[in-house]
């Protein structure tokens, strides 16, 4: 016996994010939006939750009306767990042993997620990702966070 996946579970699900995304907006307008050239503390959370609420409406609005099988019937919670794992070992690494050594970790334990991890994909995650993260975050935003432990 295999588990369908209700089409109003999905839409509920969808209409969840919508509302998430129109609450963060909602909340983020309280704060000065700025302009373009001089964007303020809210743009950037104001942007985020819109994007959110229309993702949420175009899931929403994709869903069939039939009822769709699940794959394999039963809860997965491996990737739950490997995700989830990874998030908090980039927050607690990222004091002590600095930013690229957290996104490692994040990268290498959220691969886990997968049942038959791509060892391709995973080497080209750990060294763009930590790359990326210090150019933008570090050097283009000016965050006063360390890219390793002795920096």
């Amino acid at each position: 016996m295999s588990a369908q996946v209700s089409s109003w579970s999905e839409r509920i699900g969808g209409i969840v994010i919508l509302l998430l995304g129109l609450a963060v907006a909602g909340q983020a307008m309280s704060y000065p939006l700025g302009t373009l050239n001089n964007m303020g503390p809210g743009f950037f959370p104001v942007a985020a939750g819109l994007a959110l609420a229309l993702l949420g409406g175009l899931i929403v609005w994709k869903i069939p009306d039939a009822d769709l099988p699940a794959e394999g019937g039963r809860l997965n919670i491996r990737p739950v767990f490997f995700v989830l794992a990874g998030i908090l070992a980039w927050a607690l690494l990222l004091r002590p042993a600095g930013l690229i050594a957290a996104t490692v970790a994040l990268t290498l334990l959220s691969a886990f997620a997968y049942p038959v991890p791509n060892l391709k994909r995973i080497a080209i995650t750990v060294v763009v990702l930590p790359v990326m993260g210090r150019l933008l975050f570090i050097y283009g935003l000016g965050m006063p966070m360390r890219a390793f432990h002795w920096s």
